[in-house]
């Protein structure tokens, strides 16, 4: 809270910052209070995200050996509800599933990834893509230094075939408000594809967890609960 007041003390008010929820012992009223210390900074943009459990960290290995525990899943979801509803009360939009903006304060950066634009990585392990592939620069700063001494870049480059190009476009495009226009599917990937995409999302739009609006399939608000399912039974395998 000191740094947000500092920045905004020195003439910087596009503030952003990230939330994780879902801590060992997190109880709702806990985070609710996180939420309004962060509503009440009058904060732009918010990125929230759930505790993961990665293996080889320090925090897993205490989870296998008893000492902390995940939350119950019950309280996982409400936690995540209380958080979309009580940004939304605040005027915030909820433009991609972990991401949350005041008008005006989208993360210009990150909405390249979602929507498929091109961009460069500069510095060491830094990521590019061209709309071909994708390509990283070595981790290591004085071989990175010697690529560019040299005129020979460290990189490495994955080409990407139309599959992995439709399934990129599905999983960055679903997660956001603006979702994916089934024209742009038969544009880019084919009339296959697009028809594959309208089979596989059927049932989804039957049972309200996607919604088909002006050519633009979208996550309802319950879909979101469920979208890392809805969006592997949407890619092409």
């Amino acid at each position: 809270m000191r740094a947000v007041g500092l920045c905004k003390e020195n003439g910087i008010p596009n503030i952003s910052i990230d939330l994780i929820y879902g801590l060992p012992g997190q109880t709702l009223e806990e985070w609710q209070e996180n939420l309004n210390d962060a509503i009440h900074l009058e904060i732009p943009h918010i990125s929230a995200y759930h505790l993961i459990y990665e293996e080889g960290t320090a925090l897993y290995k205490l989870m296998e050996a008893g000492k902390v525990a995940p939350i119950e899943e019950e309280l996982s979801v409400t936690l995540f509800s209380t958080l979309i509803n009580r940004l939304a009360e605040a005027g915030y939009l909820h433009y991609e599933i972990s991401n949350f903006a005041l008008p005006g304060y989208f993360s210009q950066h990150n909405s390249s990834y979602w929507t498929g634009k091109k961009y460069i990585g500069i510095g060491p392990s830094a990521h590019s893509y061209d709309g071909e592939s994708r390509q990283w620069n070595i981790s290591s700063l004085p071989h990175y230094l010697e690529g560019i001494r040299t005129g020979i870049p460290n990189i490495e480059i994955e080409k990407l075939d139309i599959n992995t190009k439709y399934n990129d476009f599905i999983i960055t495009g679903l997660r956001t408000m603006w979702g994916i226009r089934t024209a742009n599917i038969r544009e880019q990937f084919g009339e296959e594809k697009q028809a594959y995409l309208e089979r596989q999302a059927a049932t989804y739009l039957h049972q309200g967890l996607l919604i088909y609006e002006n050519d633009t399939l979208t996550l309802s608000k319950e879909g979101i609960f469920i979208s890392d399912g809805i969006m592997s039974d949407l890619l092409w395998v």
